[in-house]
């Protein structure tokens, strides 16, 4: 009797688990993230649009990091800016959020997002609901934060998702590029080497930028680049292999750019500083531009003309150095589709016309 009275607790014990677990599993099921969209103009508006103010578009607000184009900045305790600074739209992309450096949580989806759209909107914890999921899928109560929202400083985003465009936004996390565009000619002075910087030039400039990034990160350059004969700015002397590894790897942390349009040469680059002509931010899209984007981002990390991290150099009858390196990979690029940014995607297919 008293055998058969604990075979069945073991039973009813095992019932009562497997019957939480079951609850738990579909509590889980029941809680998805919130779905958003920003297609339209009832709910996003369009930054760097032809009637926008040159100070609103070259300031510190529309600063962003090319490894976070879809940008969740906080505006207060309740409340984010949701931008893309990607000139395609982007489809599927799930944010997430590190609240206190703890627990990352899945915070909502982005059914889809246009070009450079952007758009406040409240915390879906403070606005709706305050279960979420983190990224293994265990539920998280969020509902401390419903009446008190989340310091500005207390929180981080990040955003992932599985289709083809996102995975390959997400390889630019090697990069620690922060992108400012920048008017380097504001009052039209014909005898300097600037032009006043438009909407059309930092539109185009955003896809530049991107390309070049995709490049940069890229198993192909960095083997290219590591097995190229580079010289240093004696002119003379071959860098190292660790000193070329040094090299690259300066140009994937290079901190800052400030992104600007140049007149009479073809671009102009040195620390945070760096330009191009319309003819490059016009052509880079459909054709090579390697050898003058890729001489400029030489400057910016330290090298002078008698390095052929800027001009290349002929040796043994080869044209060696980073532009043509850039140039190879680039021409590469072209061939197998592998550019983020191309004409079929960019949204404003009259800026390259």
């Amino acid at each position: 009797m008293i055998k058969r009275i604990f075979c069945l607790s073991i039973i009813f014990v095992f019932f009562i688990s497997c019957s939480k677990s079951d609850d738990d599993d579909k509590a889980v099921e029941k809680i998805a993230p919130k779905e958003f969209s920003f297609d339209t103009n009832q709910n996003s508006s369009l930054m760097f649009q032809d009637d926008e103010s040159l100070d609103i578009m070259t300031s510190e607000a529309r600063v962003y990091n090319i490894s976070q184009v879809i940008r969740i900045k906080p505006i207060d305790e309740k409340t984010i800016e949701v931008s893309n600074f990607a000139p395609f739209d982007i489809d599927d992309a799930t944010i997430l959020a590190t609240i206190d450096g703890s627990v990352q949580i899945q915070l909502f989806k982005i059914k889809k997002i246009r070009a450079h759209a952007t758009q406040a909107m409240k915390y879906p914890f403070v606005d709706g609901t305050s279960l979420f999921l983190d990224i293994e899928n265990k539920k998280v109560d969020l509902s401390q934060y419903k009446s008190t929202g989340v310091a500005t400083t207390k929180i981080a985003f990040d955003f992932t998702g599985e289709n083809e465009t996102i995975l390959k936004l997400k390889k630019l996390q090697a990069l620690k590029w922060t992108i400012k565009y920048h008017n380097y000619d504001p009052n039209n002075d014909p005898n300097n080497n600037w032009m006043p910087t438009t909407a059309k030039d930092i539109r185009r400039f955003s896809g530049l930028m991107l390309n070049m990034g995709i490049v940069f990160v890229s198993d192909k350059f960095k083997q290219a680049f590591l097995n190229e004969q580079i010289i240093g700015n004696d002119g003379a002397t071959a860098l190292t292999m660790a000193e070329k590894e040094k090299a690259y790897n300066d140009i994937l942390t290079h901190a800052r750019f400030n992104c600007g349009k140049v007149d009479k040469v073809s671009g102009l680059g040195g620390g945070a500083t760096l330009g191009y002509a319309e003819h490059i931010l016009r052509d880079y899209i459909s054709k090579d531009a390697g050898d003058i984007t890729a001489h400029e981002i030489g400057h910016c990390v330290g090298f002078n003309h008698d390095s052929n991290m800027t001009y290349p150099k002929t040796i043994n009858n080869v044209s060696v150095g980073i532009s043509p390196v850039m140039s190879r990979i680039n021409k590469e690029f072209f061939a197998g589709g592998l550019f983020i940014v191309n004409l079929q995607n960019y949204y404003k297919a009259s800026d390259f016309q």
